[in-house]
C-alpha cells in the first residue's frame, strides 16, 4: 500500500517559518543575473506598505520586519512576539484557512498581506477567492493585499503604475511580476495586458519570460510555458525562476526524468528551501530515483525541525519512500515516530497506519 506523494495540507508551513529569516530586502538571490532591477520600489516592498491601513492585517512571515519598521499598528498585538503561539499559528495560516478563520475570529483582520512567492500563500490565496469576504484592492511585484469587504474597483491599473519607472526594463519588471500575481489571482485579462506591455517594454529579460511561463501554466498549456521558460533560460541559462518553470512544464508533461534533473538545479540553488526539498522528492519519486527521493526528505525532516514546525506528515512520505527502496526497518521507525504526533491529522494518520500494517506484513513474510 504506497501512496502518492503528494503536497501535505499543513506541514508546507516550512516554506513560511523559513521565510521568516529571510533578509529586509526584496531582492530574492535567485534573479541576480545578468541584471537585477535597483529602484528601491522594485528591491522593497514600500508601495504595498503604502497601501496598507494602520489597523491589525494578516500578513506572511516576510512582512513581520516591514511593518514594524513602518506600520507597527497594522500587527496583532497577539503576533508582536515572533515566538508567541499566535505568530506560530500565523505562519501555519498560509497553508491552512482553517487556521487563518480560527484566528480571524480571534483579531478580525482589517486587510491580508500576501508578500514574497506566491507558493508560499496559494492555499490560503485560492481560499480567499472562493470565499470572497475579503476583496483583492492591490497587486503590485511584490505583493497581493485582500481587504475585507473592499471594492475590487479600487484595484488600480499595473500599466498607469508602470510609468513610473523610466528604465524599460524595470518597468518590464515591475510589470512581469505584476502580471505573474494577476494571473494566480484567476485576472487572465489583466494578467495578459500586463505581459504584453513587460514584453514590449523590453523582452530582453527573463523576468518576462517566466512570468508568461507561469500565465501559460495557469491555463494548462504546457507546451506554450515549456517554449517561454526556454526564452527565459536562453537569455540566461542560470536563471532560477526559468527553471523552476521548466521543470513543472516538463513535470506536467510526464517527461519526469528531464524534471527531475532539472530539480537537482534548484536543489543545488537553495539547497535548505523546504518547497524545493519537497518538490525535487516529488520528481525523483516520478523518475525513481528513491535514493534521491529519500536524502531530500530526510533534509526536509532536518530542516523542518531546525525551524521548529511538525513534520510528522513529512516523515510519513520519508516512510514511504524508504519503503520503495527496500528499508522496511526504516519506514517503520519513521511510521512508528510519526504516530506518536497526537496532533496528526485523522487522513494522514490512517495512511500511516495502512502503510505500517503493510511494511510490517512484508517483513514477516520475508522473515
Amino acid at each position: 500500500m504506497i501512496f502518492p506523494l503528494t503536497r501535505p495540507r499543513l506541514l508546507l508551513l516550512v516554506i513560511a517559518a523559513v521565510a521568516a529569516t529571510a533578509g529586509a530586502c526584496l531582492l530574492w538571490k535567485h534573479t541576480q543575473k545578468p541584471w537585477r532591477p535597483v529602484s528601491e520600489d522594485l528591491t522593497t516592498p514600500k508601495l504595498a506598505l503604502a497601501n496598507l491601513p494602520e489597523q491589525p492585517v494578516f500578513f506572511t512571515p516576510l512582512g513581520r520586519e516591514w511593518l514594524a519598521r513602518s506600520k507597527p499598528g497594522a500587527i496583532p498585538p497577539p503576533a508582536r512576539d515572533p515566538q508567541s503561539a499566535f505568530s506560530k499559528r500565523l505562519s501555519l495560516a498560509t497553508q491552512d484557512p482553517v487556521i487563518f478563520r480560527e484566528l480571524d475570529r480571534e483579531v478580525r483582520f482589517s486587510a491580508i498581506w500576501l508578500l514574497g512567492d506566491p507558493s508560499w500563500f496559494k492555499t490560503l490565496m485560492e481560499h480567499l477567492l472562493e470565499t470572497k469576504d475579503f476583496t483583492v484592492t492591490y497587486v503590485d511585484h511584490s505583493s497581493i493585499i485582500f481587504r475585507r469587504g473592499g471594492d475590487a474597483s479600487a484595484l488600480g491599473d499595473p500599466l498607469v503604475a508602470a510609468k513610473a519607472f523610466q528604465d524599460p526594463r524595470e518597468r518590464a519588471f515591475y510589470l512581469a511580476q505584476t502580471g505573474t500575481r494577476l494571473a494566480l489571482l484567476r485576472q487572465g485579462e489583466a494578467a495578459t495586458r500586463c505581459l504584453q506591455a513587460a514584453e514590449e517594454s523590453s523582452s530582453g529579460i527573463p523576468d518576462v519570460w517566466s512570468a508568461w511561463s507561469t500565465y501559460r501554466m495557469t491555463k494548462g498549456d504546457w507546451d506554450h510555458a515549456l517554449d517561454a521558460a526556454d526564452r527565459a533560460l536562453a537569455l540566461d541559462p542560470n536563471f532560477i525562476p526559468g527553471v523552476a518553470c521548466k521543470a513543472q512544464s516538463l513535470f506536467a508533461m510526464k517527461r519526469f526524468l528531464e524534471a527531475y534533473k532539472l530539480s537537482e538545479r534548484l536543489v543545488a540553488s537553495s539547497p535548505d528551501d523546504p518547497a524545493t526539498l519537497f518538490y525535487h522528492a516529488k520528481l525523483a519519486h516520478e523518475a525513481r530515483a528513491f535514493d534521491a527521493e529519500v536524502e531530500a526528505l530526510q533534509h526536509l525532516v532536518a530542516v523542518g525541525e531546525k525551524a521548529g514546525v511538525n513534520v510528522s506528515g513529512y516523515r510519513i512520505y520519508l516512510a514511504q519512500a524508504f519503503a520503495h527502496r527496500g528499508d522496511g526497518d526504516d519506514a517503520r521507525d519513521q511510521l512508528t515516530t510519526a504516530l506518536l504526533d497526537t496532533s496528526l491529522p485523522r487522513e494522514q494518520r490512517k495512511k500511516a497506519d495502512e502503510l505500517l500494517t503493510h511494511i510490517q506484513t512484508q517483513m514477516k513474510k520475508l522473515n
